[in-house]
């Protein structure tokens, strides 16, 4: 009987945490895409690098980037990165410096960040 009821709670506490899930940091819209590709969700908002980042890289975050579904309040934020990296997939290895250029999207990837690092990595 003993061991019944621990398997009994086990499974409601499985459950329990299964339901919870990624929304349990955020909106599980923008959050659980990037809890799913976590190796790239720790660099997806960070301005790119020519030299080190490179077309295949740009691609790689867009991947990601175009599975979020944005709260409101980063509606405008998120498309303004996504164009950032559809633009910069095409010319990151043939024009560094209009990559570097596009100073714009620099806050829309800090936002984007910190909500990432503040809600869903909670």
């Amino acid at each position: 009987m003993r061991a019944r009821r621990s398997t009994l709670i086990t499974v409601a506490l499985a459950a329990t945490l299964g339901m919870t899930g990624c929304a349990s940091g955020g909106d599980a819209g923008f959050c659980g895409p990037l809890h799913d590709e976590h190796e790239t969700a720790a660099d997806a908002f960070d301005p790119l690098i020519p030299g080190t980042d490179d077309a295949d890289t740009v691609r790689t975050r867009l991947a990601l980037v175009e599975k979020l579904e944005p709260t409101p309040e980063l509606a405008d934020d998120l498309e303004v990165w996504t164009d950032y990296l559809i633009g910069a997939a095409d010319i990151i290895d043939d024009d560094p410096d209009a990559v570097l250029a596009a100073h714009d999207a620099a806050a829309a990837g800090e936002a984007l960040s910190d909500y990432y690092t503040g809600i869903c990595l909670r």
